[in-house]
């Protein structure tokens, strides 16, 4: 990725976009330039560092450009990068905090410090090494948190009776939709003409994974009735919100592959990956309950629901509706996590629900968890 010129020059390609170079010439502390330039290459390396967009790529060279700014300012010029001091940090820190939020300045130490890790072995100075383990150090311990408002009794009761009824009248419609589809394939002779007709667009729904034109029907309200959309899956997130009580990405990412052993749905979450991916469990409490009430149960429901949209996207997570638009043109793709804040709010709005000041009531997700984890672990 570096060329053999008097200025290292660091060429990206990133996993969507074009090529982006950047080259070291115009940037001052030229003895620095070589081992900073191959810690940006080993950012920039997929098998090691952990950049893949243009906008991470920048904000690395970014620091690099304004530590080096830093750098050429002080009284005592530096010869390589060992020269770097504990006091050339927190130095720096106190220079660039002058004009940035705490946030910000916390970020900009702690991108500094995984590039100086990243640093030819050998070229930093040991108490610089040992430093630079744990930015923390640097940037001091972050604030505490505001702790997060849990909606009321009456905001969470309102919330949740809401979406069971939505998800409710979503279950049987679908249901009813798939018994005829069921009777269409077993004894189409049993049915009425009407049934056939009926049966014969969920059929070629079922098979192809397109929509029909419909003579004065939205496409829309065509595939709702084999399967979920965007607005049916509003109703069914917030009760997976309730009833998981997962953070945002966790519930949005939940895998579709999983396994029922000992009464209980088994799955793995790619999220928690960094703490070993051990296997998740929900139990099932099975027939005679209601899967709208139960996190294991309602699992197993969303995964049916979602199947054979699931099925044309070919892709693995659990959350497939359909939107009328993907890249494989039959209009099924996964949830994203861009599209549930304004999606909640809506179908919200939708129902008037209303906070306990009187103005309209918001679907904060983060809070909805925290509002679940607390009343499913009350204190005192």
């Amino acid at each position: 990725m570096s060329e053999p010129t008097s200025s290292p020059v660091i060429r990206f390609q990133p996993a969507v976009g074009q090529e982006r170079t950047y080259d070291f010439a115009a940037l001052p502390c030229p003895p620095l330039h070589s081992p900073l330039a191959d810690a940006l290459q080993a950012r920039l390396t997929p098998a090691r560092g952990s950049v893949y967009t243009l906008a991470c790529a920048d904000g690395y060279f970014g620091t690099i450009r304004r530590f080096l700014a830093f750098l050429s300012m002080q009284d005592q010029p530096l010869s390589c990068l060992g020269d770097v001091s504990p006091e050339h940090l927190y130095t720096y820190r106190d220079v660039e905090g002058a004009t940035r939020s705490a946030a910000g300045i916390r970020h900009e130490v702690a991108q500094l410090c995984r590039l100086l890790r990243d640093a030819p072995y050998g070229s930093l100075h040991p108490t610089v090494w040992d430093l630079i383990k744990t930015p923390r150090t640097v940037t001091g311990p972050q604030p505490p948190r505001k702790a997060l408002q849990l909606y009321s009794h009456r905001e969470y009761t309102a919330l949740l009776q809401a979406a069971r009824a939505d998800a409710a009248r979503t279950v049987t419609r679908l249901t009813s939709s798939e018994q005829l589809l069921a009777a269409f394939h077993a004894a189409p002779h049993t049915l009425s003409e009407k049934d056939q007709a009926a049966a014969r667009l969920l059929d070629v729904m079922h098979r192809t994974g397109r929509i029909p034109h419909g003579h004065g029907q939205r496409k829309q309200d065509t595939a709702r009735q084999l399967f979920l959309t965007l607005a049916d899956a509003a109703p069914l997130f917030v009760l997976a919100m309730a009833l998981g009580r997962l953070r945002v990405t966790e519930t949005a990412g939940l895998p579709a592959r999983h396994t029922v052993d000992n009464g209980a749905v088994v799955l793995r979450l790619d999220q928690r990956a960094k703490q070993g991916n051990a296997p998740f469990r929900w139990a099932v409490r099975g027939e005679g309950h209601d899967p709208l009430n139960s996190a294991g149960d309602f699992y197993l429901l969303l995964h049916r629901l979602t199947q054979r949209s699931r099925r044309f996207s070919g892709t693995p997570q659990l959350w497939n509706v359909w939107t009328g638009r993907s890249a494989n043109l039959s209009g099924h793709a996964p949830l994203s996590c861009h599209s549930l804040s304004p999606l909640l709010n809506t179908w919200a709005h939708r129902h008037r629900l209303t906070a306990d000041d009187d103005g309209p009531l918001t679907v904060q997700m983060p809070r909805l968890r925290a509002t679940a984890r607390a009343q499913a672990h009350p204190r005192g």
